[in-house]
C-alpha cells in the first residue's frame, strides 16, 4: 500500500519519537493511515500527533526536517484518500504467505487500524445504537467487523470480548486465528459501510436504499457457530451483546 519512498520517510519520522516505546512502529502507522483513509470523515493533522508518537510526542533537530517529514505524512494520507475515492483499498497482506512467516506485522497493522477507527467511533457505532437492546442487522454486522479488527489487534482482550474464551493461551490463539481468517473481509465490509454512510450523507444517491448489505464473508451469520468457540450459534452467544 505504501511506496518504498513513503516507508523510508515515515520510518525516519517515527525515529524522532521522544519515547520510542510509546510511538507506533511502521506496520502500525500503515494500518493507521489505512484507517484514516477509509473513514468517511476528515481528520486534522493535530489529531494524529499523539496517536502516532504517544504522550511524549516527538522532537526534531530543526523546523526544516519537521516540515519535510510531516509533508510526506500529509501527502501519503491524501494519496490514500484519493485512491479510496476511486475504489476500495486493498488489504495489504497475503495471509497464506504470512502463515509460513509470522503474524506480528498483521497484528501491528490491525492495532493501527483499530486506533484510526476509534478516532471516529461515533460514525461506525453511534452511542444511540449501542444503547439499544437489539441492533439491526446492518449495525450488528459492523459491530462484528470492528470486533474482528480489535480481536486481531489485541488477542489479550479476547477473554473479555467473547463469552466462553478462557485465559488458556492455546485457546486464545485458536480464536485469534479464526478472527485473522476473517480480517480481510471485515476490512472490505467496513469500506462498503463507509460508502453507504457517504451515500446517506449525500442524500441517498441510490434511490430509496436504506439498508447496508455487508460483504457476507466479512461477518459471522446469526446462525453460524460463534467465533468464541462456545459451541453455540452466534445469535445465542456473542451476538446477544
Amino acid at each position: 500500500m505504501l511506496t518504498e519512498n513513503e516507508k523510508r520517510a515515515l520510518k525516519t519520522l517515527l525515529d524522532h519519537a521522544v519515547d520510542p516505546k510509546e510511538a507506533m512502529c511502521l506496520d502500525q502507522l500503515e494500518g493507521y493511515l489505512f484507517g484514516l483513509a477509509i473513514t468517511p470523515d476528515s481528520t486534522e493533522p493535530g489529531e494524529w500527533f499523539a496517536d502516532i508518537f504517544g504522550e511524549s510526542l516527538a522532537a526534531f533537530p530543526d523546523s526544516a526536517e519537521s516540515d519535510r517529514l510531516f509533508a510526506t505524512l500529509t501527502e501519503t494520507i491524501l494519496r490514500l484518500q484519493s485512491l479510496r475515492k476511486v475504489s476500495k483499498l486493498d488489504f495489504p497482506f497475503d495471509l497464506a504467505l504470512q502463515k509460513a512467516n509470522n503474524f506480528l506485522a498483521v497484528k501491528k497493522w490491525a492495532s493501527g487500524l483499530d486506533k484510526a477507527l476509534a478516532r471516529r467511533a461515533y460514525l461506525w457505532m453511534p452511542e444511540e445504537v449501542l444503547e439499544k437492546t437489539e441492533m439491526d442487522e446492518d449495525r450488528e454486522a459492523i459491530m462484528n467487523c470492528l470486533l474482528i479488527v480489535l480481536g486481531v489487534a489485541h488477542p489479550e482482550k479476547l477473554p473479555e470480548m467473547f463469552e466462553g474464551v478462557g485465559e488458556n493461551e492455546k485457546e486464545i490463539m485458536g480464536v485469534w486465528n479464526q478472527l485473522l481468517d476473517q480480517l480481510a473481509l471485515a476490512v472490505e465490509s467496513l469500506q462498503d459501510f463507509a460508502d453507504f454512510l457517504q451515500m446517506q450523507k449525500a442524500g441517498g444517491a441510490i434511490g430509496e436504499q436504506r439498508s447496508f448489505l455487508v460483504t457476507s464473508g466479512g461477518r459471522t451469520g446469526r446462525n453460524d457457530p460463534c467465533p468464541c468457540r462456545s459451541g453455540k450459534k452466534y445469535k445465542k452467544c456473542c451476538g446477544l451483546n
